[in-house]
């Protein structure tokens, strides 16, 4: 009763079983409470531990338990790790499976409450992830967000978040070109197409001037 388990909370999770050559190779989702997870879906764990003499005389040590993200810090991380920067970087390292060491030694950056892209990514996560009663309390504490469901809204969103990603990384335009030209496509996209890529190229270049804030 001590133990207060991670799926007692909303938590990211990323998929073990991966490939370079896939459309996409890293595939991160936060999921409802409730759910517990073996070993090919990794959990990001949403808790850190610091017992003091006061949480002995407590009913549990639940009150040792610290929250290491906000909700919103966990969406800003959660449109990091599934951004085309952050793909890219993983496809170095990985073949058909995320090896944890390879994921723990992977920069990110470190984005909280004030920071310039730290919103915009963010929110822009939680309206893709958040959909379905079992993400109701989680919208409410993020302040009712709108989930999108629509195929165009979610793919805008998506570019946005890749496109903000990239300025988050610190990527010029050059830099991006070359990513964008070398991150690998499969015959048959589902999404990461010329026209996709193109997109993202586009609004990366409209942020540049216009800022996360418009």
């Amino acid at each position: 009763q001590d133990v207060k388990l991670d799926c007692s909370e909303y938590r990211i999770v990323y998929r073990d079983i991966a490939d370079r050559m896939n459309e996409r190779t890293f595939i991160a989702a936060v999921i409802p409470k409730g759910i517990v997870c073996h070993n090919k879906l990794h959990t990001i764990r949403p808790y850190e531990i610091n017992p003091e003499q006061e949480h002995l005389s407590q009913e549990t040590l639940h009150g040792a338990y610290e929250r290491v993200f906000t909700d919103s810090e966990m969406f800003a991380l959660l449109g990091l790790l599934d951004s085309l920067p952050f793909d890219f970087l993983m496809r170095t390292k990985v073949d058909n499976t995320v090896v944890m060491y390879k994921f723990k030694e992977s920069q990110v950056p470190k984005l909280s409450k004030g920071d310039e892209w730290f919103e915009y990514i963010s929110s822009r996560a939680a309206q893709l992830n958040c959909y379905g009663e079992e993400f109701e309390e989680l919208r409410d504490r993020l302040g009712d967000i709108q989930p999108a469901t629509d195929k165009k809204k979610r793919r805008k969103l998506q570019v946005e978040i890749d496109a903000a990603a990239l300025h988050a990384y610190g990527f010029d335009e050059e830099e991006v070109g070359y990513l964008l030209d070398e991150f690998h496509q499969v015959g048959d996209p589902r999404m990461m197409s010329d026209e996709y890529f193109e997109l993202v190229l586009g609004k990366f270049k409209e942020l540049d001037v216009d800022g996360p804030f418009r």
